[in-house]
């Protein structure tokens, strides 16, 4: 009787490692407020990339942008310049008519 019970045991034990039951640690479970916590740094670092990637794409627009910008105030620049010139020869010859017609203006009202 002492080796049937034996051999029952032996077996038992056999069947319980052989489902996998035997030397199998235990699963760790892990609590809700963890799993939650996990799932926001996860998304905490997807949003980060995200706001990386778009922050890089702003920069570049806002180079070409201001670029662009400084082309057309070159340009304002220069007509605004060429209008000055332009101006400045007129008030240049008008002030030449006057000063030659001043001799004569003067004798007038000597």
């Amino acid at each position: 009787m002492k080796h049937v019970a034996l051999l029952l045991s032996i077996v038992c034990l056999l069947v319980f490692v052989a489902c996998g039951q035997g030397d199998k640690p235990e699963k760790t479970t892990v609590s809700e407020p963890e799993k939650a916590t996990e799932m926001a740094k996860e998304k905490a670092g997807e949003a980060t990339e995200v706001v990386k990637e778009k922050a890089g794409e702003a920069t570049e627009m806002v180079k070409e942008k201001a670029g662009e910008a400084a082309e057309v105030v070159k340009e304002e620049a220069g007509e605004a310049a060429e209008v000055v010139k332009e101006e400045a020869g007129e008030a240049t010859e008008m002030m030449k008519e006057k000063a030659g017609e001043a001799p004569e203006m003067v004798k007038k009202k000597m």
